[in-house]
């Protein structure tokens, strides 16, 4: 279980919205936990900034999951990695991409990862809600 919880928080970082852009930022966190299940790492990178993903790769390098340190040097391989390292209770878990209404303030958000006991943060950019942080932070 805690693994599904770190894999979920590592997908699920930012989260922003506000009115119907509420529904759009819980897609977004939706699309990377759904993606991570089933090894879509292009999915999953899509939804997030620049950012994200370099705390992503700094994070996974530090074994956050009991797994073995995982090295990437792109967000796709680091993904890929990850995925391969799931077992099929965690991945099952992250398959529906699960989660709570997302609380938007202006242009933030955050969204809570049903199941994974992590929350999200989200920022819309140029009109589209991307992932800014929150994967496995403790």
């Amino acid at each position: 279980m805690r693994a599904a919880v770190l894999a979920t928080l590592l997908v699920a970082a930012l989260v922003a919205g506000c009115g119907g852009d509420s529904a759009k930022a819980e897609d977004t966190v939706s699309a990377a936990v759904s993606g991570l299940s089933k090894g879509d790492a292009k999915k999953v990178c899509a939804q997030l900034t620049v950012g994200a993903e370099k705390k992503l790769l700094a994070v996974l390098a530090d074994n956050p999951l009991g797994y073995p340190d995982i090295k990437a040097s792109t967000c796709q391989e680091a993904i890929t990695k990850l995925h391969s390292q799931l077992d099929k209770p965690t991945r099952a878990v992250l398959e529906d991409g699960e989660v709570d209404k997302a609380k938007v303030t202006g242009d933030k958000a955050t969204v809570h990862v049903t199941g994974a006991g992590m929350t999200v943060d989200l920022q819309k950019i140029s009109g589209k809600w991307m992932i800014t942080g929150g994967l496995f932070n403790k």
